[in-house]
């Protein structure tokens, strides 16, 4: 490249100091690592809100993160048309990005990396706000291209939206892995009591119903009572007071059992991945699930609701359905996970294989090179 492109990443998260990070920052992050490995200068604009008098961060190239006051202050700073490329993850400044398509003369191509269907959230029955819902549809109007995250979500983008069909390009997930390390598996045991013969699961999401929390925390009382050799670990950021409260009292009656920490960095996730036996998502919708991924490759039994984007596991799991009517299989599943050390391990070897197959077939640098080459001209 003879002279170095800018591309500037729009996201609501991104894995900067101990903050909570989920999936989306996870690939953006992988998307910043692969654009910056093939020359481009990349900058992350990180911003939850749609207020433009709500700060934002700016991670720069070199990794310094700058901080801004309001969106204006950055936009003073950095003009859109400085950049050949931005990239939208999430669904804000639709407007200020409307303006620059409608710009005439040179301006920056507009890709818009969605990491979910809202459309398809909202006629499930979730309480998708509703501009999120708006903005999102017109962020795919806006966009230049679109960047679909699995094959699950293409069907789905192919259903709701077919005129826009021209615009996809399918880059799927990828993730990052980590080497397991004895020493500080043996410092995790020893800080929570967990002894040889104990039985370790962990649940990685937010603490919200539409990634099924509820299921969990109804049911863990039972579960907890009836195996003391079980031990839990709930990682991830509580979004309903409701449900955080239930676990923290939960928690207090079961003390030396359940353990709850908000936020782990992604290298120390893995070795928490690496010490459990049982991974469980009760997630009632999925695009793709970067945490099932992750506990698959660490040899991880898995335990998982009954979603289509779950078929690549359907000889390598057990699966149950939690919905309102029908969510009495979640008990006698993890317990079979529990008590059956052989099916256990059957099924955690056939997810690591499924995980460890899926590896190198995803090359989001490749892609990228190649999606910046032929889709963007």
């Amino acid at each position: 490249m003879s002279t170095r492109q800018k591309v500037l990443l729009i996201t609501f998260e991104y894995p900067t100091g101990k903050a909570y990070c989920g999936g989306v920052g996870q690939i953006v992050k992988q998307c910043r690592e692969a654009l910056l490995g093939l020359g481009y200068e990349v900058y992350v604009l990180i911003s939850s809100e749609f207020r433009k008098k709500y700060p934002v961060k700016l991670l720069h190239s070199d990794g310094s993160l700058a901080r801004f006051s309001n969106f204006r202050a950055f936009q003073k700073q950095y003009d859109w048309h400085a950049f050949n490329y931005i990239v939208q993850h999430f669904v804000n400044w639709t407007k200020e990005l409307k303006k620059l398509k409608n710009h005439k003369g040179t301006r920056p191509k507009i890709v818009y990396h969605f990491h979910s269907i809202l459309r398809r959230e909202k006629d499930s029955g979730f309480k998708t706000l509703n501009h999120f819902l708006f903005n999102q549809e017109r962020m795919i109007e806006i966009a230049d291209k679109i960047i679909c995250p699995s094959r699950y979500e293409y069907e789905n983008f192919s259903r709701y939206f077919p005129s826009f069909l021209n615009k996809v390009v399918l880059i799927e997930n990828t993730m990052e892995t980590f080497s397991r390390q004895d020493e500080e598996i043996g410092n995790i045991k020893a800080q929570y009591g967990i002894k040889d013969g104990d039985i370790v699961s962990i649940y990685v999401g937010r603490l919200e119903k539409i990634k099924g929390a509820h299921t969990l925390i109804q049911h863990l009382p039972h579960i907890l009572n009836r195996y003391k050799h079980l031990k839990i670990f709930i990682i991830g950021k509580s979004l309903e007071r409701n449900l955080y409260k239930k676990l923290m009292k939960m928690q207090k009656r079961f003390s030396r059992q359940l353990f709850y920490i908000r936020y782990i960095e992604k290298r120390r996730l893995f070795q928490y991945y690496y010490l459990s036996s049982i991974y469980v998502n009760t997630s009632l919708s999925e695009s793709f699930s970067l945490a099932t991924h992750e506990s698959a490759f660490c040899n991880n039994g898995l335990l998982l609701n009954r979603l289509p984007v779950f078929d690549k596991f359907k000889d390598a799991a057990l699966f149950f359905s939690n919905h309102d009517s029908n969510d009495n299989d979640f008990i006698p599943r993890y317990e079979e996970l529990i008590r059956n050390n052989r099916l256990r391990d059957k099924l955690a070897k056939k997810a690591t294989e499924i995980a460890k197959d899926y590896l190198p077939k995803s090359k989001i640098k490749k892609e990228f090179q190649s999606f910046l080459k032929n889709s963007l001209k």
